[in-house]
């Protein structure tokens, strides 16, 4: 496994993505973004948000965008992309291909509304490209 080089990740570099991207998902989802529409699509009721965890989501949350910010870090390196223009593809097609594709298949199932998928998955996609471009630049 030469990819997995944890030495090869500059954590700087990681840490600034990962706030960035954690800071565009707390816009995204809020009133001004698109959490009117996704609550709405959703089915979220305030009676789900009162008996909510906010707590444990929150905690995935910052914990599994931290492995992903980790994860395209790594992947970048060990293919040897170290430009902002690489980070930006590799970023997007993680986050369209395997974010996007995951949201796809289990909100299929779920029956959730399409458009809570495209919602999740645009997110995603713009998220990691975002960090993509940060781990790019340093």
């Amino acid at each position: 496994m030469d990819w997995f080089d944890l030495g090869a990740i500059n954590w700087i570099a990681v840490l600034v993505a990962f706030v960035v991207s954690f800071a565009l998902g707390w816009w995204w989802y809020s009133p001004a973004g698109f959490w009117n529409l996704w609550r709405d699509k959703a089915g979220v009721t305030d009676d789900l948000m009162k008996d909510a965890n906010m707590g444990a989501a929150f905690g995935g949350t910052v914990v599994f965008n931290v492995l992903g910010v980790i994860l395209l870090a790594l992947l970048m390196a060990g293919l040897g992309i170290d430009t902002w223009s690489g980070g930006l593809v590799l970023g997007a097609l993680v986050g369209l291909i395997f974010r996007g594709g995951a949201h796809a298949i289990h909100n299929g199932f779920a029956v959730r509304s399409p458009a809570v998928t495209a919602i999740d998955t645009a997110h995603d996609t713009v998220a990691l490209a975002v960090a993509g471009v940060i781990l790019g630049l340093f």
